[in-house]
């Protein structure tokens, strides 16, 4: 009778223990996402058309991104070429590198950079904390009259200073409290691995200007700095991709 008292519960935590298990794991699995920055540099030696039937020929937009990857920026950098975030599990990582060896190779050269989210870790530190998520749709003849620049800065690390010096210099220098001004939004604030910080920045042509100035008083010393003007390239060639997967940060 003792026994057949004790089955029961014995089962029920047995149940609540995998339930638990089972979880945890979907969480951790849920978590267990890498980001990934690629830059497809083109090569000026060929027009943008030879560029694209290479690719399209190689089987470029069927295999980039892989099954099980998704987009989250593609992106035009004007002066070097496409830069691509994409969200992985990091089983997929060798999907991923094979896909650009074997359909981008010849159309573009790349550089691949492991990517963290740096936006939610400062964005106390902010005082401007206006973020917005680009529209994947195209921009219609009536929403061009209120059309913005995107704005990519790449923020270099100086390895010559360790972390805690950097960031005595930009605190001291009013980075955050200037950066992005007013009237300004960021896109994103990636780290990417080995390059340093890039920030995607959407703002009306009357605020380059400031961005500018911000940049030079209150970055410079910090890092070295590259700005380029940007367009999101994704509502072009969605169409094109086999998948279509896409997610926001």
């Amino acid at each position: 009778m003792k026994y057949a008292l004790l089955l029961p519960l014995f089962l029920l935590q047995m149940l609540v223990h995998a339930q638990s298990s089972d979880t945890l794991n979907s969480s951790e699995k849920a978590d267990d996402k890498l980001l990934l920055t690629i830059f497809l540099k083109h090569d000026q030696s060929m027009t943008l058309n030879e560029v694209e039937k290479i690719r399209t020929d190689q089987g470029f937009y069927e295999n980039l991104p892989p099954e099980g990857v998704s987009v989250v920026n593609w992106f035009v950098v004007m002066g070097v070429g496409q830069v691509v975030v994409l969200e992985l599990p990091a089983s997929k990582l060798a999907a991923v590198n094979l896909a650009i060896e074997r359909t981008a190779w010849k159309a573009f050269t790349t550089e691949m950079y492991t990517t963290y989210d740096l936006y939610p870790i400062i964005e106390h530190k902010l005082k401007n904390k206006s973020k917005i998520t680009l529209d994947s749709k195209l921009i219609t003849e009536k929403e061009k009259d209120h059309d913005k620049l995107l704005l990519t800065v790449f923020l270099k690390h100086d390895q010559s200073m360790n972390l805690y010096e950097i960031e005595n210099i930009r605190t001291n220098q009013g980075f955050y409290e200037n950066l992005p001004p007013e009237g300004v939004s960021v896109v994103n604030w990636f780290v990417a691995m080995g390059l340093g910080q890039v920030v995607v920045l959407e703002l009306p042509a009357s605020k380059l200007a400031a961005v500018n100035l911000a940049l030079e008083r209150t970055a410079w010393k910090a890092f070295t700095t590259e700005i380029y003007p940007t367009y999101n390239l994704y509502p072009i060639i969605e169409h094109k991709l086999k998948n279509k997967s896409k997610v926001n940060y």
